[in-house]
């Protein structure tokens, strides 16, 4: 690779497009001073990537632009282009540019806003993209290709740190380097966002831990609600269905009653008229006849039996014989079965001896193949562990080859460029303490943010935390509101079930007697009952219901025709009896009734013109009528029925008062005891009926019905207020756990803002702590850097010799694999073989097996059958026996039975003759009369009894269809599912010594099968558990699932963010490592080599002396510093610094060519480097210069004449108009063994290569420079 051309276009003081092409050899640029020669090798090294306007001696990049003249305009843009010739496509390839070129153009612009543009064959490009392509090719930005007069003063007297960049430079590290500086850059950046990471990590893992919690709160109350539901509904059903039961058995129960009821109801119709019948008939229907008929009867009808008796035994006698001749019979043919069974067996015994053989014999060659197989696959497992373990060998020796080849690849690579170096120290130290300043300012503001923030999230803890116990607080209102309600719809229905019941009973005037319950129905001209039309308070029911007694019962009608109609239809139909009252018969009033004050009971007459019924009765009685409220057209039957009756404290002041004058009164007590004005007691136990408490009461029930009435009202009221508090409250309720979780939303984005907020002050915490620690890290990496290019040395030996052995043992095991591959198909085959050997065996023995569990299954039937054979003809023995037995009693009956029969005979005769014995029957038929009236009266209490049972069976289904109706709307009311939809299922609980119940939903059949219940009371008690649980779990937050859900998945996706840090800083380091010990070898190698072709430089370009390189920290080699160390001939060894500037010029000349022995650059530039040498030191320059010229190109400023006359081609550099320069070229050539030298004006057209001219000729110093 050489420079082939340069384009200036308006860089400094060339604002025309100027070229200047180039050969390979030597090409000399001279001129007068201040011409703008150095503006050539500025604008080389500003195409190269130089970043420092100072190195191109300005102060800032817009200095590089053409300014103007006093003729010319400042141009706006600069322009350099560089063409490369004999590019190697392989160092654009490790540059990253995958093309095939030849030749590359590098052109740079600035424009003085600012801006630049980079091009690579008019493609843009990065800055970066360049430096990368020259980096290790001595082109790069710390270039030793381009050295000034100025440069040598820098190298020479530099500090050691900032002198090594040339060697870096020449060791080809300096890409490297910049690689560890970008990845070291990389893994800060990791760093800290490995701390941004962990802390939201820490962050969202703290909300985990309380979301997990509330979700496994959620989730359990969920599962609880969902089991209460299940177990709830469940346990409903099972009440359903037994309420159901319970209803149906009610109805039929009723059913039979009704049917009992109308039966009783005609057979105390039939009692009554059979009483009269008999009575009637009584003279008629006397002893004799009836008794007379009753004997004979009785005497025929045992005639008739024993003769019959006779018969039968007679009939058993041929029976029990006949049944003899079968079991004989059948006894001969079972010892004829069992025979034929026998020898079958024989058989059977034989078949199985035959078969179990040739199992035996089966198994033994099935045993025998198996073992054979067993071997093969044993051989061949063994052939595969052996092919295994060699292609195992084959392929860890095919990587280790590999990797042998990869290592010596890197190391070769490692011998081919260098990385650069870490910044200057001093301006990184710069850097890092205004980073730091800055540093501080954003902890300072974080920190004020972070404390501000904390601030309002404890606000809003505080505010989360008043709303979850109002919310608390709410639950508990929510509930108690709940529980009221569940009590007063209880109440309400139960109430409402009674009334319903009552008015049943009412409407279908339960208590009445079957004859006015028909009258009632049968005619339109009934106006009622009495109790129809009066009222009593509930403490006088009693008394006036005993007082009335049957009359509460009297049908109502206006004319005395339609009350005897009735009475007519009544018998008629024999619906039983009833009292009818005609109101149209107005009863004559009452007057015999006195007090003391008012007329004694015998002046009657003198008194008829008042009302002494009016005045007031002596203490402690009360005037019936007094309590009653009647109805106008029913007051006067009333005061005829109640008129002359009071209600007494008890029996004993109602004596008092009959024996004191009142005989004409009738007395009752609170409790229904009662004293006639006949001096008649009546009392005793009253039942349901007759307290007034009972549904049967008719006027109890009345007021039952008013008091219900009035009482639902109030619990329907009472219901409303209740539904509305409880709706209130859940109102309230939902409202507040919406706020609730928006506060709680925004808490936790507050949280999660303070938890980044923490993580970023942290992280600049750290940041200042990485800035204070990041010199420590570079003297760190650079003793590692010199540590493993030394390992990286003696590691290329120990890889190479590796590498031969490798290769061989490599085929080796190739043929060791291929052999056992061979040999394991052979072993498969075998094996196959064998296999469908051992098959044919199982099928065979399968088979021989099969028959002899066949024989086995006949044995054994034939073995049964024998025994049942056996069992049988016992049984028929036994039979025989029996039937002699039971002939010999039925001829010992037959004899009785005639015996009997005479006796009868004798009987009936002796019967006749007392005929005339039984007119006494009379008197017993009077008796039987009497018991037919006993027997009328149980019939009537019969009926009574099944009429009380008729009205409770018909409360108890009202009851049972009004729990069916609450049952099915608790449940709808509560989860919205109809009962009747609900599909009954069977249920085991069962309870463990620690942990919950378990509950498990089993099919009848399996119920069945493990022989249990579904025990409904374990259920109700888990179902009280199960609200118990729920009800203590207290403020549930049900949309903590979903939350816990995504913050699970942003911690997977930030613990997964984390694990990609991490393998990208693992990544990091490995590659920092890798170039550390990369560059550390190449630095180390390249120095030594340097080292040593300096020292022997050194004494040919002084004639004598001595020089050595030296590292300053050679345990830190990647950032030592270097040392010049150089003794003149004659002069002690003394630094750099102290020498001439003859002397120094000389030793940099001796080290920039020690640099060139070991990686010279594809050109060199020197800008007047040989200005302060004199004649001798000239000579030895051009000597050394001559040996390179073979290696570089070498581009040359100079004034002096004899470097002059080393050059191929000659430029000039004019500068014609002011401040504007111009090239002019001269090109040599050789003519016969002279020279002639052509002068051309145009600088686009470069000089033709010289044809042979001699660089030392003496033609050529006489070549004058042109003028200026």
């Amino acid at each position: 690779m050489y420079l082939k051309n340069l384009t200036l276009l308006g860089f400094k003081s060339f604002p025309d497009k100027t070229t200047l092409s180039f050969q390979p050899g030597v090409t000399a640029i001279v001129g007068p001073n201040g011409c703008g020669k150095s503006n050539v090798a500025d604008a080389i090294r500003w195409v190269l990537g130089e970043q420092s306007a100072r190195a191109l001696r300005g102060s800032e990049m817009a200095d590089v632009i053409f300014n103007g003249t006093d003729t010319r305009k400042p141009l706006g843009m600069a322009e350099v282009s560089l063409t490369l010739g004999g590019v190697d496509a392989s160092q654009l390839r490790a540059a990253g540019l995958e093309v095939d070129y030849h030749e590359l153009t590098v052109t740079r612009r600035v424009y003085r806003d600012g801006g630049s543009e980079y091009f690579l064959n008019r493609v843009p490009c990065r800055l970066r993209d360049i430096q990368q392509l020259f980096a290790g090719t001595g082109m790069g930005r710390v270039s030793y290709s381009i050295m000034a007069q100025g440069n040598i003063t820098q190298v020479l007297s530099s500090r050691p740190e900032d002198r090594r960049m040339v060697f870096e430079e020449a060791a080809g590290i300096t890409r490297f380097k910049a690689q560890k500086k970008e990845a070291l850059r990389k893994l800060e950046a990791t760093e800290q966002n490995l701390l941004r990471v962990s802390d939201l990590i820490r962050e969202v893992k703290r909300q985990i831990g309380s979301l997990q919690r509330q979700a496994g709160k959620a989730r359990r109350y969920k599962a609880l609600q969902a089991e209460l539901q299940h177990l709830e509904t469940q346990l409903a059903r099972h009440h359903y269905d037994v309420l159901q039961s319970e209803l149906r058995e009610r109805e039929a129960a009723l059913a039979t009653v009704t049917e009992a009821i109308a039966a009783a109801e005609t057979a105390v119709s039939a009692a009554e008229a059979e009483v009269a019948r008999r009575r009637e008939e009584l003279t008629a229907l006397v002893h004799e006849l009836g008794r007379l008929q009753q004997l004979a009867t009785e005497l025929k009808a045992e005639v008739e039996r024993q003769e019959s008796q006779i018969a039968f035994n007679q009939e058993r006698i041929r029976e029990l014989t006949r049944r003899d001749e079968q079991a004989f019979t059948e006894i001969a043919q079972i010892e004829e079965r069992r025979r034929v069974a026998e020898e079958e067996l024989l058989a059977v015994r034989q078949r199985l001896a035959e078969a179990e053989a040739a199992v035996q014999q089966h198994q033994q060659t099935h045993q025998a193949r198996v073992e054979a197989l067993r071997q093969l696959e044993s051989a061949l497992r063994q052939g595969q562990e052996e092919l295994r373990q060699a292609q195992s060998a084959a392929l860890a020796q095919a990587q280790e080859l590999a990797r042998v080849r990869n290592a010596l690849n890197q190391l070769e690579l490692q011998q081919q460029g260098y990385a650069a170096r870490l910044e200057k120290l001093a301006a990184e130290k710069v850097q890092l303490e205004a980073e730091r300043e800055r540093l501080l300012a954003r902890l300072q503001e974080f920190e004020s943010r972070v404390a501000s923030d904390k601030q309002d999230a404890e606000t809003r803890r505080r505010l989360v935390a008043e709303r979850q116990q109002r919310l608390r607080e709410l639950q508990q209102e929510v509930a108690q509101a709940t529980s009221a309600l569940d009590q007063l719809l209880q109440s309400q229905a139960a109430t409402r079930s009674r009334l319903r019941v009552l008015e049943q009973l009412e409407e279908s005037r339960e208590g009445y007697d079957p004859g006015a319950l028909a009258a009632l129905r049968q005619s339109e001209a009934v106006l009622g009952s009495l109790a129809d039309r009066i009222r009593v308070p509930a403490p006088y029911v009693v008394a006036i219901e005993q007082a009335l007694g049957h009359h509460l019962q009297l049908v109502l009608t206006e004319q005395p025709e339609a009350a005897q109609a009735i009475l007519e239809q009544l018998a008629q139909t024999r619906a039983g009896r009833a009292s009818v009252a005609a109101l149209a018969i107005q009863p004559a009033e009452d007057r015999q009734l006195t007090f003391p004050g008012d007329l004694a009971p015998g002046d009657a007459d003198s008194g008829s013109s008042g009302n002494p019924a009016a005045s007031a009765p002596p203490a402690g009685m009360i005037r019936a009528l007094d309590v009653v409220e009647a109805d106008p057209e029913v007051q006067r039957l009333v005061r005829a029925l109640l008129g002359r009756t009071f209600i007494v404290p008890d029996l004993a002041t109602a004596t008092a008062q009959l024996c004191n004058g009142h005989g004409g009164c009738d007395f009752v007590t609170l409790r229904g005891e009662l004293l006639s004005r006949h001096g008649i007691y009546t009392g005793g136990y009253l039942n349901g009926q007759g307290n007034g408490q009972g549904p049967a009461s008719i006027l109890g029930r009345k007021n039952q019905i008013a008091e219900l009435r009035a009482e639902l009202g109030r619990l329907e009221e009472a219901v409303a207020e209740a539904g509305r508090r409880r709706g209130a409250l859940l109102s309230e309720q939902t409202a507040l756990q919406a706020g609730l979780q928006q506060v709680q939303s925004e808490l936790r984005q507050q949280e999660v803002a303070i938890a980044s907020r923490e993580g970023e002050l942290r992280a600049l915490q750290q940041a200042r702590q990485t800035l204070l620690q990041k010199l420590e890290t570079v003297a760190y990496e650079i003793e590692s850097f010199e540590r493993q290019i030394e390992e990286a040395k003696q590691r290329r030996t120990e890889l190479a010799a590796t590498l031969t052995a490798l290769e061989q043992r490599d085929q080796e095991l190739q043929q060791q694999v291929r052999t056992l591959q061979a040999n394991l198909e052979d072993l498969r085959h075998q094996r196959d073989q064998a296999q469908a050997a051992l098959s044919d065996a199982r099928v065979a023995l399968a088979s021989e097996e099969q028959r002899a569990a066949a024989a086995r299954q006949q044995l054994t039937a034939l073995q049964q059958r024998l025994r049942e054979l056996d069992q049988q003809a016992a049984r028929c023995r036994q039979e025989i026996a029996d039937s002699v037995a039971r002939k010999t009693q039925a001829e010992q009956e037959i004899e009785t039975a005639h015996a009997a029969l005479g006796r009868l005979r004798t009987d009936r005769d002796r019967l006749n003759e007392q005929l005339a014995a039984r007119h006494q029957q009379r008197a017993e038929q009077e008796a039987a009369i009497q018991q037919a009236e006993e027997a009328l009266r149980q019939q009537r209490h019969r009926l009574t009894e099944l009429q009380e049972q008729r009205n409770r069976l018909e409360l108890e289904r009202a009851q049972r269809q009004l729990q069916i109706e609450n049952l099915c709307q608790r449940i709808q009311e509560k989860y919205q599912i109809r009962l009747q939809d609900v599909r009954s299922e069977c249920i085991t609980i069962t309870y463990a010594d620690e942990g919950p119940a378990r509950v498990q939903v089993l099919t009848p059949e399996e119920m069945a099968r493990a022989g249990l219940a579904t025990d409904w009371d374990a259920v109700a008690r888990q179902v009280e558990a199960l609200q118990k649980r729920l009800d203590e779990m207290g403020v549930v937050n049900l949309v903590a699932i979903e939350e816990y859900e995504e913050a699970e998945q942003r911690h997977q996706f930030l613990s997964q963010q984390y694990e990609d840090l991490v393998r990208a800083k693992a990544q990091l380091l490995e590659v920092i490592q890798r170039i550390n010990t990369e560059t550390r070898q190449m630095f180390l190698e390249t120095f030594e080599q340097i080292r040593r072709n300096f020292a022997e430089l050194f004494v040919e370009v002084f004639g004598g002396g001595s020089a050595d390189l030296r590292l300053v920290d050679e345990n830190d080699v990647l950032e030592s510093g270097i040392e010049i160390l150089a003794r003149p001939p004659g002069k002690k060894l003394q630094t750099i610094s102290l020498l001439s500037g003859g002397e120094q010029t000389m030793t940099a000349v001796a080290l920039l060519f020690a640099i060139y022995q070991v990686k010279p650059s594809p050109f060199c530039v020197l800008d007047e480097l040989d200005a302060p040498l004199d004649e001798a030191n000239i000579g030895r320059f051009l000597r050394i210069l001559q040996r390179f010229l073979g290696h570089s190109q070498f581009i040359i400023i100079t004034h002096n004449k004899r470097t002059i006359s080393m050059a191929d081609v000659l430029y000039g550099v004019t500068m014609e108009e002011r401040g504007v320069s111009k090239i002019v070229s001269v090109r040599f050539r050789r003519d016969e063994g002279t020279h002639t030298a052509t002068q051309s004006p145009e600088a686009q057209t470069g000089p033709e290569p010289a044809n042979a001219a001699a660089p030392n000729d003496p033609a050529l110093a006489s070549t004058e420079p042109p003028a200026g």
